[in-house]
């Protein structure tokens, strides 16, 4: 028979482990408060460590607090971006993949599926083509997604070193997780307007980021 005075002994510990756990998501919380409004990132190893374990629990705060919890998603991919970028930096533009969301063309894109991805035929429509265009001439490999099994096959077949997406908050969020798991590092560009259609994106960051490269 277990005695009583280990029953109470638990009890202090799941008690003094709960408040511990709840000041380090109210630590975290303010962190992430402080880096949305300034850009400036304390502790980013922390933070990275810490919304991977705490996320739920730090979005619960803002919600109670009246914030909109989707900003700890927003200094996620901030972090794994700048965490990324100088691996990104480095590779060759060979060895890079770019992926396209098929929401960003046209909505009378007149496009087909292929094995390889929505395949382009350049009609001018919308400025993935020319986008596109600009990638491969860099020299990355470059595809319009019809889905997120797609670019699991794609990164198998390929085996980049690095990887540029673009799209929806929640795609970019779960692209950088499937990077981290393939241990390819991944920069991510969210929408400036996300949907299912005629989505928009900041173009002007786009051809920075695609353009980086050291030496």
């Amino acid at each position: 028979m277990i005695p009583e005075p280990f029953f109470l002994w638990l009890g202090q510990i799941v008690f003094y482990l709960g408040i511990l756990v709840f000041l380090i998501a109210v630590i975290l919380a303010l962190l992430i408060a402080y880096s949305f409004k300034t850009e400036r990132f304390l502790f980013p190893n922390f933070m990275l460590s810490t919304i991977a374990l705490l996320e739920n629990f730090v979005k619960g705060i803002f919600r109670f607090a009246g914030v909109e919890d989707s900003i700890v998603d927003d200094v996620g991919i901030q972090l794994k971006n700048k965490v990324s970028l100088k691996k990104f930096e480095k590779a060759p533009y060979e060895s890079r993949i770019v992926f396209f969301p098929q929401c960003l063309r046209s909505i009378d894109c007149p496009s087909k599926l292929s094995p390889e991805g929505i395949q382009c035929i350049n009609c001018g429509r919308c400025e993935v083509g020319a986008a596109k265009r600009i990638a491969e001439g860099l020299g990355y490999r470059a595809f319009i997604v019809p889905g997120s099994s797609f670019i699991k096959r794609v990164v198998r077949k390929y085996k980049p070193e690095v990887i540029l997406g673009v799209g929806c908050r929640s795609e970019i969020k779960n692209g950088l997780d499937m990077c981290q798991n393939f241990g390819v590092p991944g920069v991510g560009i969210t929408l400036s307007r996300a949907g299912c259609v005629s989505t928009i994106l900041d173009w002007d960051r786009f051809y920075e980021i695609l353009n980086l490269r050291q030496g």
